[in-house]
């Protein structure tokens, strides 16, 4: 559960939630992240705030966007 009693913000919390999961495999290559919507639900904040961690994931290469598809799980692996 995400904690708004610590100086971390709520977005960087979630980012790191699931870049934890990325790095560590337990997300998948190619699997889809939560609806934003989903997601703001499970986690009870705001859509703004998946948003933005969904940003920072993106930012860090974690995910790529697919136009009216969603978020999904970038590949980590080096090109061989």
């Amino acid at each position: 559960m995400l904690t708004r009693t610590t100086s971390i913000s709520l977005t960087e919390q979630l980012a790191e939630r699931f870049a934890q999961r990325i790095r560590s495999r337990l997300m998948a290559p190619g699997s889809r992240l939560p609806s934003v919507r989903q997601c703001a639900k499970q986690q009870g904040v705001s859509p703004y705030t998946v948003v933005a961690a969904y940003d920072q994931l993106l930012a860090h290469g974690l995910v790529e966007a697919r136009k009216q598809r969603g978020f999904f799980v970038r590949d980590l692996q080096p090109n061989r």
